[in-house]
């Protein structure tokens, strides 16, 4: 199996990266627009370390004009995926090529917290992360509950050995995109399938987890849910 831990060189040049698309996200009027179309702002660009590609160093050339977003753990970067802005041609989310799955946000994992939440997709994740630690007019903190949450990039990226990382939860949330082809339901199961303790929650039709929040509000994730005290 190929080793999750980037030798030192691979982590200095991760993070070199990671800095310099940081600091180009801002140059950038299409990718600002972009993420405040979906409503991450510039706090959560900040925490998450989202960045611009711009100008792409060595082996991301074809990221070019995309979003990047870095795998982030407690030893620092560990990749990056990248994100097309808006619905161009060409596709939606490029990977470092050979680059083992990987759980995204994983240092929500130490946050204690009787329950997390499972998504497909990064954006997805800050939304529900986000929503779940600081509800409007701070719900969360009021009921006494937090919903860190963590995603995966699809279902195939989700192998068995990460179930390991929900262990001792009280509820692991299942957050499904309620797309029309029923594609979200059917990767909820799988990971129910692998996760004890799963409670799937559909999104409501034609909604993923990110556009269910900006039309409704960080409280309503929580409503879904049926997060109480």
């Amino acid at each position: 199996m190929t080793s999750l831990v980037p030798d030192p060189a691979l982590k200095s040049f991760l993070e070199e990266a990671t800095a310099r698309y940081e600091g180009d996200l801002t140059r950038s009027t299409a990718a600002v627009e972009y993420l405040k179309k979906r409503g991450l702002s510039a706090d959560n660009a900040a925490s998450f370390r989202l960045g611009y590609v711009e100008s792409p160093l060595p082996g991301h050339e074809t990221a070019r004009g995309m979003i990047s977003i870095p795998y982030i753990t407690r030893a620092g970067v560990v990749t990056i995926r990248f994100r097309r802005i808006g619905d161009g041609d060409g596709p939606k989310y490029r990977s470092v090529p050979g680059d083992p799955p990987r759980i995204y946000n994983p240092n929500a994992l130490l946050i204690p917290s009787e329950c997390i939440a499972i998504c497909e997709g990064e954006i997805d994740t800050i939304t529900a992360h986000e929503a779940g630690m600081r509800a409007a007019n701070g719900r969360a903190v009021e009921l006494g509950v937090s919903l860190p949450a963590v995603g995966v990039a699809g279902v195939s990226a989700f192998k068995s050995y990460f179930s390991r990382c929900f262990k001792g939860y009280k509820a692991v949330f299942m957050l499904a995109d309620g797309d029309d082809k029923g594609q979200g339901l059917e990767f909820a199961e799988k990971i129910a399938e692998l996760v004890k303790n799963v409670r799937i929650c559909p999104m409501p039709a034609g909604h993923d987890v990110n556009s269910y929040v900006l039309a409704n509000g960080p409280e309503a994730l929580l409503d879904l849910l049926e997060i109480k005290r």
